[in-house]
């Protein structure tokens, strides 16, 4: 080999080479996947809060629709009951709605006889698939003779 081609071949030994090695494109489609596992999992765990949050505002609505209900009468027509509402009118077949009434002191202690006072609480309770998502939701009142 002559000295000229020999320095020639060097000087292309010198440059640095360019592109991407093989092991570079594997590390990075594999963190490219992972990444987008990792978004694909967000939307159904999204979609079961979502779900979970509907549950409970349809819930607050039918508590506060009781205690309305029961609130806008007077002291004497609210009778002191434990009565559970096991089915709900269409679109609330999912729901079960509980409502006790007893006599309560000034500490708010169970009397059995009437000082004036009456709580009320409604509990609702629902039918939900996710395992870990509250299935009640429990709002008190109070009533009190005039």
């Amino acid at each position: 080999m002559s000295n000229k081609s020999t320095r020639k071949l060097l000087k292309k030994r010198s440059e640095p080479l360019t592109g991407f090695t093989l092991i570079e494109i594997l590390f990075t489609i594999t963190f490219l996947f992972v990444g987008l596992l990792a978004l694909l999992q967000a939307f159904p765990t999204a979609l079961g809060l979502e779900k979970i949050n509907q549950m409970k505002s349809q819930a607050v609505l039918l508590a506060q629709e009781k205690m309305e209900f029961i609130s806008s009468k007077a002291y004497q027509d609210v009778a002191v009951e434990d009565v559970l509402e096991d089915v709900l009118p269409s679109p609330f077949q999912l729901f079960s709605r509980r409502v006790k009434v007893t006599y309560v002191d000034a500490d708010l202690q169970t009397t059995g006889s009437d000082l004036g006072l009456k709580k009320i609480e409604v509990t609702v309770s629902w039918k939900t698939a996710l395992p870990f998502a509250p299935k009640d939701l429990k709002i008190s009142g109070l009533i009190a003779s005039k």
